[in-house]
C-alpha cells in the first residue's frame, strides 16, 4: 500500500499547488495537491480534490487508488476498498490497485479474494517490493508453492462431453445426468485461471447465473405443459359430440394475443410514465443542487411536471416541500411558499414512504415555524435511523448541521456539516454552511475557504459571496475592494438573487460604506481618491452618510420580514461604537425571531461592550436559554458575562453546563473552566480542562496558545518547571503573534538567575509588540 508523502510543504509551496489546481482543475495538478494535503492530514481538502481527479480523468485508475489512501489514512477501510475496485474496472491489471486491493480484502476479512489479488500484483511485478512486503505480512506464498493447483483441469474434463452418448445408450438416465455431482467441477476448475486476468467481484454475478439456471428451464417446462394441455382440449368434446370446443380454442386464439397486446401496451405506458418521472426528478435534483433562488423556482417547476405524471409521487412532493421549505425560510417566500411547504409535506407523508427530501423538509418547516426543537429531536433520531440502515444521508446532516447552527450547538453543527460533505464534495449549499459555522466560531481563515469552495462549485453563489462579503468588513483592516466587488456581482447578478439575499447585500454595501468612510482618514488624500473610486464611496462625509442610508432604505424595502438585516444594522452601529442602538436593532431582530440563538450573542457581545451592561446582557442570555434550553454557545457567554460581574461561582457552574456532555466539544467553555480553577490553586482540575481545550482548538494558533500558556502557568503553579518551560514554548510556537505568551515566559524564567538574558529578551519583544499592553510597566521592569 502506497505511503504518504512524507515532506510537509511551506505555506507557499502549498499556495502554489492551490493556484495550480484552481486554474486547471482538470489537469493532473489534482494530484500533487491531494497527497500535500494528506501529508498535512488535511483529509476533507484531499478527499474534495481527489474527488475532482475521479471526474476529470474517468478512465485512469491513479485518482481513485489517491483517493482510496485518503479513505485508509482515516481507517475507512470499506469505503476505501470501494474506490480500488472501482479503479481496476479502469485498469485491471494496475499492480499498485491490485496490491492494494489485496491488502484491503485480507484486512477486511476476504481472504480468497485478497490472495487472488496479491497474486496477481506479484505476477505483474515480481520484484517490486511493496507488494512482497504486502505477501509477507499476510502470509501469501507466490505461485511457485501453489503449482501443482492447476492439475485438476484435464481430469474434469471428460464429464463435459460424458452426456451426449448418453440418451442412445439408455434413454432413462437422461434427465438425471444434469444433476449430477461432476456438472460444478468446470467452474471451480476454470475458476483459478480466470482469476489471472479478471477482477474479482464478477464471479458472484456468474454463480447467482448458475443457481438461476434451473429455474429458467422449469419455466420452460410448465409452458410446454400447458401448451400439451391445449392441444389435448378439443379431443375430450369429441367424445360428446360437441363442436363447442372450436369456438373455445378459436375465442383463445384471437383472444389470447389481444389480452398479451394490451398488458404490453400498459406496460409500455408505465415504463414511459417511469421514464418521465425520472427525467423530471434528475432535473429537479439538478436544479436543487445549484442552491440560488431562481434554481429553486426552477427544481419546483420540474417536480410539478412529475405530478402531472404522477400526482401521488411521494418523491416529487418531498422535493417540493423541501424547495418551499427553503424559500419560504431562506429566501423571503413569505405565506404562500410556506403554504405550498405545508401542502405537499402532508402530501408525502400519506405514502408512508421513506424520503430524504420529505425528512428534510418536515424539518425545515418545523425550524422556520418556531419549532427549531422539536424538530432537532426528530431529525437526529431520523438521522440515527438511517446510518443503522447503512442510508447515510448528505441532505439529512447538512439539514441536521443547518439546524444546530441555529440553536447556537455550532461545534456538533460543524461535525454533521462536514459529514455531509464528505458524502456530497461538490455541493456548495454545505460549503456556504461550514463557511457560515466557522465564522460564528471566529475561525475565519476556514470560514474564508469553504466560501471559496462553494464558489468553486458553484460560480457566484449568492449565499458565499454574501458570506465573504460580511466577513471580509468583519475585519479590523478590510481588503474595501474585494468586499465592493463581490457586493456589487451579487447587486447586478442575472438571474438576481432572492429579494432577502439582495435586501442583505444592500444592508451589507451600507456597512462597506460606514466601514470606507470611517477609514478614509488614515489615508493621504490621493490614496483617499483611489479608495472611493474602487468602492464607489463618496469622500465627503455628509454625501457618504446619504448613500450609506439610501442603501439600508433600499434593503428594508426589499423585505421588511428578515431579521438578518437587522443584525447587520446593528453591527454596522456597532463598529461605530454606538452600542445602545446596535443592541436596540438586535432586539428587534430577536422580536422578529427568537429562535436564532446567534441573535443573541450579538446581542450580549453589544451590552458587554457598554460601560455596566454585563448585567443586562447576563439577563438577555438566561432568557434566551430558557426559550431555547441549554445552547452551549449561549452557556458561555453567559459564563462571560458573570466572570465580567465578578461572580465566579455562577460562572463556574454556567461552563460547566456549557459541556455537561463529555463528547460535544466546546473548547471556549473549557478553556475558561481551566482559567477559572488554575486562579483557585486547583491544578489537576484546571489541567485536565485546559488539556482537553488545547486538543479541540484545531486551526485555532491564537485560541491554543492562549490556553498553551494557562497550562504552562498550570504546570509553574504545581512546582513542574521543566513542564512549565516546554509549555511556554509550546504557547509561542502555537502563534508568534501571542503577545502576551513572551511576558509571562519571560517572568517565568526571571525566577532562575541563570536565564536573565534570555527573560530580559523576551520582556523587550512584549514592550515592542504591546506599546500599550496590560503588562507594559511589568515587562519593562524585567527588560532592564
Amino acid at each position: 500500500m502506497s505511503t504518504s508523502p512524507s515532506k510537509t510543504l511551506s505555506p507557499a509551496e502549498l499556495a502554489k499547488l492551490e493556484h495550480a489546481f484552481a486554474s486547471d482543475p482538470s489537469s493532473d495538478a489534482y494530484k500533487p495537491l491531494a497527497e500535500a494535503y494528506l501529508a498535512a492530514g488535511r483529509f476533507m481538502e484531499a478527499m474534495v480534490v481527489c474527488k475532482k481527479g475521479v471526474k476529470a480523468h474517468p478512465d485512469r485508475a491513479e485518482p481513485r487508488l489517491l483517493l482510496a489512501r485518503v479513505y485508509s489514512e482515516q481507517g475507512k477501510d470499506k469505503k476505501a476498498l470501494e474506490e480500488v475496485l472501482g479503479a481496476l474496472q479502469v485498469q485491471p491489471a494496475d499492480k499498485a490497485s491490485l496490491r492494494m486491493a489485496g491488502s484491503l480484502q485480507l484486512k477486511t476479512g476476504e481472504a480468497e479474494p485478497g490472495k487472488a489479488n496479491l497474486l496477481k500484483a506479484y505476477e505483474a511485478d515480481p520484484a517490486d517490493a511493496e507488494t512482497l512486503a504486502a505477501m509477507q505480512q499476510y502470509k501469501v506464498q507466490p505461485p511457485q508453492a501453489a503449482a501443482p493447483a492447476p492439475a485438476p483441469a484435464p481430469v474434469v474434463a471428460a464429464p463435459v462431453a460424458a452426456p451426449t452418448p448418453a440418451p442412445v445408450a439408455a434413454p432413462a438416465p437422461v434427465a438425471a445426468a444434469p444433476v449430477t455431482a461432476p456438472a460444478p467441477a468446470p467452474v471451480s476448475a476454470r475458476r483459478p485461471a480466470a482469476s489471472e486476468d479478471e477482477d474479482e467481484s464478477p464471479r458472484p454475478k456468474a454463480r447467482t447465473e448458475q443457481r438461476a439456471a434451473p429455474r429458467r428451464a422449469a419455466v420452460v417446462v410448465e409452458d410446454d405443459d400447458v401448451d400439451g394441455d391445449d392441444e389435448d382440449a378439443p379431443r375430450k368434446p369429441r367424445k360428446t359430440g360437441s363442436g363447442g370446443a372450436k369456438y373455445i380454442t378459436l375465442g383463445l386464439v384471437i383472444a389470447v394475443p389481444l389480452i398479451l397486446g394490451g398488458y404490453f401496451y400498459q406496460g409500455r405506458a408505465a415504463a414511459q410514465r417511469s421514464r418521465e418521472i425520472k427525467k423530471q426528478l434528475d432535473a429537479a435534483t439538478e436544479q436543487l443542487k445549484h442552491d440560488s433562488f431562481d434554481s429553486y423556482k426552477k427544481a419546483c417547476e420540474a417536480a410539478d411536471k412529475a405530478l402531472e405524471v404522477d400526482s401521488d409521487s411521494t418523491a416529487a412532493h418531498g422535493y417540493l416541500a423541501y424547495a418551499y421549505a427553503i424559500r419560504w425560510g431562506e429566501h423571503g417566500g413569505g405565506d404562500d411558499a410556506r403554504r405550498k411547504a405545508e401542502e405537499h409535506l402532508a402530501s408525502a407523508q400519506k405514502s408512508g414512504e421513506i424520503s430524504s427530501h420529505l425528512y428534510a423538509a418536515e424539518a425545515l418547516v418545523k425550524t422556520y415555524g418556531g419549532k427549531g426543537k422539536d424538530a432537532l429531536t426528530q431529525l437526529e433520531t431520523r438521522v440515527k435511523e438511517f446510518d443503522a440502515q447503512g442510508k447515510r444521508s448528505s441532505l439529512l446532516y447538512l439539514t441536521l448541521g443547518l439546524i444546530q447552527q441555529n440553536a447556537g450547538d455550532l461545534d456538533r453543527a460543524k461535525d454533521n456539516l462536514e459529514k455531509a460533505q464528505g458524502l456530497s464534495p461538490d455541493d456548495p449549499r454545505i460549503y456556504a454552511a461550514l463557511g457560515a459555522v466557522y465564522r460564528r466560531l471566529g475561525q475565519d481563515t476556514i470560514a474564508w475557504k469553504n466560501y471559496d469552495f462553494a464558489l468553486r462549485y458553484e460560480k457566484d453563489h449568492p449565499e458565499s459571496l454574501l458570506g465573504k462579503s460580511l466577513l471580509m468588513l468583519e475585519q479590523d483592516e478590510p481588503n474595501f475592494a474585494l468586499a465592493s466587488q463581490m457586493i456589487k456581482k451579487l447587486l447586478e447578478a442575472q438571474p438576481p438573487p432572492s429579494p432577502r439575499q439582495l435586501a442583505a447585500a444592500y444592508l451589507a454595501r451600507s456597512l462597506l460604506i460606514s466601514r470606507v468612510s470611517a477609514g478614509l482618514e488614515k489615508f493621504k488624500p490621493e490614496e483617499q481618491a483611489k479608495i472611493a473610486e474602487i468602492t464607489s464611496v463618496p469622500t465627503e462625509k455628509e454625501k457618504a452618510t446619504q448613500e450609506l442610508l439610501k442603501a439600508e432604505e433600499t434593503g428594508f424595502t426589499l423585505d421588511k420580514q428578515s431579521p438578518e438585516l437587522l443584525l447587520i444594522k446593528g453591527r454596522r452601529l456597532q463598529s461605530e461604537g454606538k452600542s445602545a442602538e446596535a443592541a436596540e436593532e438586535i432586539r428587534k431582530a430577536i422580536k422578529m425571531d427568537g429562535t436564532r440563538a446567534q441573535f443573541y450573542v450579538e446581542l450580549a457581545k453589544s451590552l458587554m461592550s457598554k460601560p455596566g451592561g454585563e448585567k443586562e446582557a447576563s439577563e438577555a442570555l438566561v432568557t434566551a436559554l430558557k426559550t431555547m434550553g441549554d445552547s452551549p454557545k449561549l452557556l458561555t457567554m453567559l459564563g462571560n458575562a458573570y466572570r465580567r460581574q465578578n461572580k465566579p461561582d455562577d460562572a463556574l457552574s454556567t461552563f460547566e453546563r456549557a459541556v455537561k456532555d463529555p463528547n460535544a466539544k466546546n473548547p471556549e467553555a473549557r478553556l475558561a473552566i481551566g482559567t477559572l480553577y488554575r486562579e483557585r490553586s486547583m491544578w489537576g482540575k484546571a489541567q485536565e480542562s485546559l488539556e482537553k481545550a488545547a486538543t479541540e482548538f484545531i486551526g485555532q494558533p491564537d485560541r491554543a496558545a492562549t490556553t498553551l500558556l494557562e497550562l504552562a502557568r498550570v504546570f509553574e503553579g504545581k512546582g513542574d518547571t521543566t513542564k512549565a518551560d516546554e509549555t511556554y514554548q509550546k504557547a509561542l510556537n502555537a502563534d508568534e503573534n501571542y503577545s502576551a505568551g513572551y511576558y509571562h515566559y519571560a517572568a517565568f524564567l526571571a525566577k532562575d538567575p541563570k536565564q536573565k538574558p534570555k527573560s530580559k529578551a523576551l520582556a523587550e519583544e512584549y514592550v515592542k509588540r504591546e506599546p500599550k499592553g496590560e503588562f507594559l510597566t511589568q515587562a519593562q521592569a524585567l527588560a532592564k
